[in-house]
């Protein structure tokens, strides 16, 4: 029986830490921007680079920092590092940052454009890519999908000829550029919308949740 016990426990201290190494699927970090707060977090939650404590036993934390930081309850007044607002960063991994710099309404259209009906939003999301990477990133991993962000629904995306630029072809390393990603919301979906960068190529963690920024289209 003690024999049992003791490989029980053996056991239990080996999968514990792979649980936890395995359970931290994250792409990356957030960079608030100044003046940038999600609602519901608290003052001095807002840090640029949104990060989390060490809580192991050679952390350094004081008992007040890991009560803090790790207990149970910890960081339910913080922003998850997926959760933006517009003109806040994410930055993965690799050293790429992306930012949704703000979202237009689109009042002006060119002649195949497929205008929007009278129960229908136009907009224009504009997307920073600065690649701090040291490598060519490929644009083309990337996709947008745009929703209501109080009453839910899909916005159907589209491209207005008038200034548009892609989200396609190469980003070479120390070289930032911006892309836009079209679309037509119904105006009963209100004016709040949520942004969804999605990133697929041969190192995404299928298990991490992407970046969402809210704001308004304006």
């Amino acid at each position: 029986m003690n024999n049992r016990i003791r490989t029980a426990a053996v056991l239990v201290g080996v999968l514990l830490p792979l649980t936890a190494a395995c359970s931290n699927h994250e792409q990356g970090t957030v960079q608030r921007a100044e003046g940038s707060r999600p609602e519901g977090t608290t003052k001095g939650s807002e840090d640029k680079d949104v990060s989390y404590a060490d809580c192991g036993p050679d952390s350094g934390l004081s008992q007040a920092e890991w009560m803090e930081n790790c207990a149970d309850d910890a960081g339910d007044d913080r922003a998850p590092n997926t959760e933006l607002k517009i003109g806040d960063t994410f930055r993965y991994n690799d050293g790429l940052k992306v930012t949704v710099t703000r979202i237009d309404k689109v009042t002006t259209f060119a002649g195949y454009d497929s205008r929007p009906g009278g129960d229908q939003t136009a907009f224009r999301v504009n997307i920073k890519f600065d690649n701090q990477s040291e490598k060519p990133i490929d644009l083309d991993d990337f996709s947008v999908n745009v929703q209501g962000a109080t009453k839910g629904g899909d916005a159907e995306l589209t491209v207005w000829e008038i200034g548009s630029k892609e989200i396609a072809g190469r980003l070479a390393p120390d070289v930032s550029d911006t892309k836009n990603s079209d679309g037509v919301l119904d105006k009963q979906y209100g004016m709040q919308v949520l942004v969804t960068v999605t990133r697929m190529n041969e190192d995404t963690d299928l298990l991490a949740e992407d970046p969402h920024w809210t704001g308004p289209i304006q």
